[in-house]
């Protein structure tokens, strides 16, 4: 386990299979996850693991396209949450306008482990 500040990881992702995989892979670099398949239930884990969790993956293409929402919902309580958006499929133009409106990160799908162990260790160095 890390000894800085960024340790604790929700990751929401409505595919049992994909956040099965992200979550091992994530705990073997040494990672604490909590995960959720909707929004409902991401938002209250986050409510009672607020004080161990420093970053939330999303996926935007949850039910209904709640991903957003999620993301919003999350900055509303905590804004200094660091939060990530990952997508499967987005056209180009969509995931550009994405990152235009927005600061938060977006991963395409299937997210690489590496790439997104590299994301949370910079904010971990940021925020250390």
């Amino acid at each position: 386990m890390h000894d800085s500040e960024v340790t604790g990881i929700l990751l929401v992702d409505p595919d049992a299979q994909e956040r099965g995989r992200l979550k091992r892979e994530l705990e073997a670099c040494g990672w604490q996850v909590w995960v959720a398949a909707d929004a409902p239930t991401a938002i209250r884990v986050y409510a009672e693991r607020q004080h161990d969790i420093r970053a939330a993956v999303v996926d935007l293409q949850l039910p209904g396209l709640q991903g957003s929402r999620v993301l919003a919902g999350l900055a509303e309580i905590s804004p200094s949450l660091a939060r990530f958006a990952m997508s499967a499929e987005l056209a180009p133009y969509t995931a550009a306008a994405f990152r235009r409106m927005s600061h938060t990160p977006l991963l395409a799908k299937p997210v690489r482990i590496q790439e997104l162990d590299s994301a949370l260790r910079e904010l971990e160095a940021v925020t250390a």
